[in-house]
Protein backbone atom coordinates (compact mmCIF):
# COMPACT_ATOMS: atom_id res chain seq x y z
CA UNK A 1 0.00 0.00 0.00
CA UNK A 2 1.23 3.50 -0.84
CA UNK A 3 1.91 5.52 1.96
CA UNK A 4 0.22 8.58 2.87
CA UNK A 5 2.99 10.07 3.20
CA UNK A 6 4.41 12.30 0.57
CA UNK A 7 8.61 11.58 0.26
CA UNK A 8 10.32 14.46 -0.62
CA UNK A 9 13.47 14.65 -0.77
CA UNK A 10 14.86 18.28 0.53
CA UNK A 11 14.15 20.45 3.65
CA UNK A 12 11.37 21.28 5.19
CA UNK A 13 11.38 24.92 7.20
CA UNK A 14 8.62 24.69 9.62
CA UNK A 15 5.81 27.66 9.98
CA UNK A 16 6.29 29.19 13.71
CA UNK A 17 2.85 29.97 13.62
CA UNK A 18 1.40 26.82 13.49
CA UNK A 19 2.14 22.90 12.45
CA UNK A 20 0.01 22.46 8.90
CA UNK A 21 -0.73 18.98 8.72
CA UNK A 22 0.84 18.93 5.43
CA UNK A 23 3.62 19.43 7.10
CA UNK A 24 2.97 16.60 9.84
CA UNK A 25 3.03 14.08 6.79
CA UNK A 26 5.55 15.02 5.09
CA UNK A 27 9.18 13.50 5.28
CA UNK A 28 12.30 13.03 3.42
CA UNK A 29 13.05 9.82 1.90
CA UNK A 30 15.70 9.09 5.05
CA UNK A 31 13.03 9.80 7.47
CA UNK A 32 10.65 7.59 5.72
CA UNK A 33 13.06 4.80 6.05
CA UNK A 34 13.42 5.42 9.31
CA UNK A 35 9.98 5.70 10.30
CA UNK A 36 9.42 2.59 8.69
CA UNK A 37 12.35 0.87 10.60
CA UNK A 38 10.73 2.12 13.95
CA UNK A 39 7.84 1.00 12.84
CA UNK A 40 8.65 -2.74 12.70
CA UNK A 41 10.16 -2.42 15.85
CA UNK A 42 7.27 -1.30 17.71
CA UNK A 43 4.07 -2.53 16.28
CA UNK A 44 4.39 -6.09 17.51
CA UNK A 45 3.89 -4.15 21.25
CA UNK A 46 0.72 -2.06 20.36
CA UNK A 47 -2.54 -3.43 20.83
CA UNK A 48 -4.45 0.02 19.97
CA UNK A 49 -5.02 0.36 16.11
CA UNK A 50 -4.65 4.03 16.04
CA UNK A 51 -1.09 3.62 17.66
CA UNK A 52 -0.12 1.92 14.59
CA UNK A 53 -0.42 4.16 11.93
CA UNK A 54 2.59 6.39 10.64
CA UNK A 55 0.47 9.94 11.45
CA UNK A 56 0.81 8.52 15.17
CA UNK A 57 3.84 6.78 15.03
CA UNK A 58 5.67 9.79 13.17
CA UNK A 59 5.08 12.08 16.64
CA UNK A 60 6.83 9.94 18.14
CA UNK A 61 9.62 9.64 15.49
CA UNK A 62 9.89 13.39 15.04
CA UNK A 63 9.96 14.67 18.81
CA UNK A 64 13.03 12.38 18.99
CA UNK A 65 15.13 13.68 16.46
CA UNK A 66 14.58 10.47 14.21
CA UNK A 67 16.40 8.83 16.47
CA UNK A 68 14.85 5.39 16.06
CA UNK A 69 16.38 4.46 19.80
CA UNK A 70 15.25 6.75 21.98
CA UNK A 71 11.84 7.43 19.62
CA UNK A 72 11.21 3.42 20.82
CA UNK A 73 12.24 3.68 24.42
CA UNK A 74 9.38 6.56 24.61
CA UNK A 75 6.74 4.42 23.16
CA UNK A 76 7.61 1.53 24.97
CA UNK A 77 7.69 3.76 27.99
CA UNK A 78 4.37 5.42 27.41
CA UNK A 79 2.48 1.90 26.84
CA UNK A 80 4.02 1.06 29.96
CA UNK A 81 2.50 4.09 31.55
CA UNK A 82 -1.26 3.57 30.34
CA UNK A 83 -1.12 -0.07 31.71
CA UNK A 84 0.17 1.44 35.38
CA UNK A 85 -1.83 4.51 34.91
CA UNK A 86 -4.96 1.91 33.47
CA UNK A 87 -5.53 4.83 31.15
CA UNK A 88 -8.09 2.25 29.10
CA UNK A 89 -10.66 2.67 32.05
CA UNK A 90 -9.96 6.23 33.12
CA UNK A 91 -12.52 8.07 31.33
CA UNK A 92 -15.57 5.72 33.14
CA UNK A 93 -14.38 6.82 36.31
CA UNK A 94 -16.48 8.76 38.35
CA UNK A 95 -15.08 12.37 38.25
CA UNK A 96 -18.31 14.46 39.47
CA UNK A 97 -15.49 15.24 42.28
CA UNK A 98 -13.32 17.91 40.66
CA UNK A 99 -16.31 19.24 38.58
CA UNK A 100 -18.19 19.99 41.58
CA UNK A 101 -14.47 21.66 43.07
CA UNK A 102 -14.50 23.99 39.73
CA UNK A 103 -11.89 21.63 37.54
CA UNK A 104 -14.00 21.93 34.44
CA UNK A 105 -12.90 21.42 30.84
CA UNK A 106 -14.50 21.64 27.48
CA UNK A 107 -13.69 19.77 24.27
CA UNK A 108 -17.02 19.96 22.12
CA UNK A 109 -15.50 22.85 19.76
CA UNK A 110 -13.64 22.61 16.50
CA UNK A 111 -11.61 25.12 14.82
CA UNK A 112 -12.29 26.51 10.80
CA UNK A 113 -9.86 23.55 10.02
CA UNK A 114 -12.17 21.09 11.59
CA UNK A 115 -9.56 19.94 14.38
CA UNK A 116 -11.22 19.91 17.80
CA UNK A 117 -10.30 22.34 20.84
CA UNK A 118 -10.02 22.39 24.33
CA UNK A 119 -11.09 24.74 26.28
CA UNK A 120 -10.51 26.04 29.98
CA UNK A 121 -11.86 28.88 31.78
CA UNK A 122 -9.60 29.96 34.68
CA UNK A 123 -12.31 31.45 36.93
CA UNK A 124 -13.23 27.67 36.73
CA UNK A 125 -9.69 26.39 38.78
CA UNK A 126 -8.45 26.64 42.22
CA UNK A 127 -6.03 24.53 42.34
CA UNK A 128 -4.83 26.06 45.73
CA UNK A 129 -8.30 24.59 47.38
CA UNK A 130 -7.51 21.29 45.78
CA UNK A 131 -4.05 21.52 47.21
CA UNK A 132 -5.03 21.96 50.55
CA UNK A 133 -7.85 19.80 50.57
CA UNK A 134 -5.16 16.82 49.97
CA UNK A 135 -6.42 15.96 46.28
CA UNK A 136 -3.38 16.83 44.29
CA UNK A 137 -2.70 13.58 43.04
CA UNK A 138 -5.94 13.00 42.15
CA UNK A 139 -5.91 16.31 39.97
CA UNK A 140 -2.90 15.07 38.22
CA UNK A 141 -4.83 12.29 36.95
CA UNK A 142 -7.53 14.19 36.34
CA UNK A 143 -5.15 16.24 34.30
CA UNK A 144 -3.89 12.92 32.41
CA UNK A 145 -7.89 12.14 31.76
CA UNK A 146 -8.37 15.52 30.36
CA UNK A 147 -5.39 15.51 28.16
CA UNK A 148 -5.80 11.55 26.57
CA UNK A 149 -9.77 12.43 26.03
CA UNK A 150 -8.45 15.71 23.84
CA UNK A 151 -6.01 14.01 22.11
CA UNK A 152 -8.39 10.63 21.60
CA UNK A 153 -10.47 13.19 19.57
CA UNK A 154 -7.54 13.86 17.89
CA UNK A 155 -6.58 10.85 16.50
CA UNK A 156 -10.44 9.80 15.70
CA UNK A 157 -10.54 12.35 13.73
CA UNK A 158 -7.80 11.84 12.02
CA UNK A 159 -8.53 8.43 11.25
CA UNK A 160 -12.29 9.39 10.28
CA UNK A 161 -10.83 12.05 7.76
CA UNK A 162 -7.48 11.60 7.12
CA UNK A 163 -6.25 15.52 7.27
CA UNK A 164 -6.26 16.12 10.86
CA UNK A 165 -3.12 15.42 13.06
CA UNK A 166 -3.55 18.08 16.53
CA UNK A 167 -5.80 20.01 18.14
CA UNK A 168 -5.77 23.48 19.84
CA UNK A 169 -6.19 24.53 23.31
CA UNK A 170 -7.81 27.83 24.19
CA UNK A 171 -7.33 29.28 27.69
CA UNK A 172 -10.20 31.97 28.94
CA UNK A 173 -7.70 33.74 31.59
CA UNK A 174 -10.39 36.05 33.04
CA UNK A 175 -10.10 35.66 36.65
CA UNK A 176 -6.35 34.32 37.08
CA UNK A 177 -4.68 35.17 40.47
CA UNK A 178 -1.73 34.36 41.88
CA UNK A 179 -2.85 33.09 45.14
CA UNK A 180 -5.43 30.77 43.19
CA UNK A 181 -3.00 29.59 39.86
CA UNK A 182 0.39 29.66 40.98
CA UNK A 183 0.85 29.40 44.46
CA UNK A 184 3.79 27.70 45.77
CA UNK A 185 2.39 24.63 46.72
CA UNK A 186 0.56 24.34 43.03
CA UNK A 187 3.57 24.68 40.74
CA UNK A 188 5.06 21.00 41.63
CA UNK A 189 1.79 19.74 40.27
CA UNK A 190 1.61 22.12 37.32
CA UNK A 191 5.44 21.05 36.12
CA UNK A 192 4.22 17.72 36.49
CA UNK A 193 1.01 18.18 34.88
CA UNK A 194 3.08 19.15 31.71
CA UNK A 195 5.97 16.79 32.02
CA UNK A 196 3.24 14.19 31.97
CA UNK A 197 1.40 15.84 28.49
CA UNK A 198 4.84 16.04 26.52
CA UNK A 199 6.14 12.82 27.67
CA UNK A 200 2.78 10.91 26.77
CA UNK A 201 1.43 12.96 23.67
CA UNK A 202 4.09 13.91 21.52
CA UNK A 203 2.54 16.92 18.70
CA UNK A 204 -1.24 16.27 19.79
CA UNK A 205 -1.00 20.46 20.00
CA UNK A 206 -0.68 23.14 17.43
CA UNK A 207 -1.53 26.02 19.14
CA UNK A 208 -2.37 27.34 22.42
CA UNK A 209 -3.81 30.79 22.28
CA UNK A 210 -4.69 32.90 25.98
CA UNK A 211 -6.97 35.61 25.75
CA UNK A 212 -8.17 37.98 28.67
CA UNK A 213 -4.54 37.77 30.41
CA UNK A 214 -4.67 40.06 33.18
CA UNK A 215 -2.03 43.36 32.50
CA UNK A 216 -0.07 42.71 36.07
CA UNK A 217 0.58 39.10 35.28
CA UNK A 218 0.73 39.39 31.42
CA UNK A 219 4.95 39.50 31.03
CA UNK A 220 4.83 36.85 34.01
CA UNK A 221 2.97 34.07 31.89
CA UNK A 222 5.24 35.27 28.32
CA UNK A 223 8.39 34.76 30.97
CA UNK A 224 7.16 31.27 31.88
CA UNK A 225 6.35 30.36 28.51
CA UNK A 226 9.87 31.27 27.23
CA UNK A 227 10.98 28.74 29.71
CA UNK A 228 8.80 25.40 28.17
CA UNK A 229 9.64 23.26 25.33
CA UNK A 230 9.63 25.04 22.11
CA UNK A 231 6.87 22.88 20.83
CA UNK A 232 4.52 24.56 23.34
CA UNK A 233 6.33 28.28 23.57
CA UNK A 234 6.92 28.80 19.43
CA UNK A 235 2.90 28.35 19.12
CA UNK A 236 1.80 29.99 22.48
CA UNK A 237 -0.15 33.01 21.41
CA UNK A 238 -1.15 35.58 24.38
CA UNK A 239 -3.46 38.68 24.16
CA UNK A 240 -4.60 40.90 26.99
CA UNK A 241 -7.54 42.07 28.24
CA UNK A 242 -8.64 44.17 25.32
CA UNK A 243 -11.70 42.35 23.91
CA UNK A 244 -11.13 44.79 20.63
CA UNK A 245 -7.41 43.44 20.01
CA UNK A 246 -8.54 39.29 20.91
CA UNK A 247 -11.44 38.59 19.80
CA UNK A 248 -10.60 39.64 15.73
CA UNK A 249 -7.15 37.21 16.64
CA UNK A 250 -9.87 34.65 17.86
CA UNK A 251 -11.85 34.60 14.66
CA UNK A 252 -8.63 33.98 12.55
CA UNK A 253 -9.09 30.08 13.85
CA UNK A 254 -12.78 29.80 15.35
CA UNK A 255 -16.06 30.50 13.99
CA UNK A 256 -18.57 32.27 16.18
CA UNK A 257 -20.82 29.39 16.39
CA UNK A 258 -17.87 27.31 17.80
CA UNK A 259 -16.96 29.68 21.08
CA UNK A 260 -18.27 30.01 24.15
CA UNK A 261 -20.35 32.87 25.14
CA UNK A 262 -17.95 34.04 27.33
CA UNK A 263 -15.47 35.20 24.43
CA UNK A 264 -18.22 36.82 22.05
CA UNK A 265 -19.56 33.45 20.48
CA UNK A 266 -23.02 31.46 20.00
CA UNK A 267 -22.02 28.10 21.02
CA UNK A 268 -24.07 26.63 24.46
CA UNK A 269 -20.91 23.64 26.05
CA UNK A 270 -22.28 21.31 28.24
CA UNK A 271 -22.17 22.15 31.84
CA UNK A 272 -20.89 25.65 31.20
CA UNK A 273 -22.37 28.48 33.53
CA UNK A 274 -22.75 32.21 32.02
Amino acid sequence: MISKFAIIVSFIILKVSSATFEEDVTLSLKQKILLDEFKERVIPSITKDYMKTELYLVKWLRSSRFDVNLAEERLLRNLQWRKNQKMDSIHSEDWSDMWNDDIRYYVEGKDKLGRPYALIEVKHLDIRKLILKGKGERYLRYVDKGVDEACQLVHELAQRYGNISRGNLLLNLDGLNVVQHTCARCMPYLIRALISFLDHHPECLDKTIAVNAPATIEQYVKLAVSLVPKEISDHFLIYGTNRNVWKPELLKYFDLDQLPRSLGGTKIFEGMED
